[in-house]
């Protein structure tokens, strides 16, 4: 999985303040770290959980310590975000099928 997220943390380092090209020794040691964290949260997910596939709910349940209480907010927020998303899709594509327009 190596190189799976290289370009988005590039990305993230210099939003937050790291130089436009970060060393690579860099960026590969903050993708360790950020794939070390996913396959916790992940692990702590569907440890809870019997099924095979992880729901939204094992994560809730996941990031529902203190500690990550910002992370389950953007988690929240993200969610509610797309699922404005697909009414505003949806929406506009019933708009467009509509006869005349109407």
């Amino acid at each position: 999985m190596k190189g799976l997220f290289t370009k988005e943390l590039k990305s993230l380092m210099y939003g937050f303040g790291d130089e436009r090209n970060p060393a690579n020794d860099t960026v590969n040691v903050m993708e360790e770290i950020l794939v070390e964290y996913i396959t916790d949260v992940c692990q702590t997910a569907g440890s809870s959980s019997r099924k095979t596939r992880l729901s939204i709910e094992d994560l809730r349940r996941a990031l529902s310590r203190p500690a990550d209480a910002k992370k389950l907010a953007r988690m929240e927020e993200l969610l509610f975000m797309q699922e404005d998303i697909k009414r505003a899709r949806a929406q506009f594509l019933d708009d467009t099928t509509a006869p005349n327009g109407f």
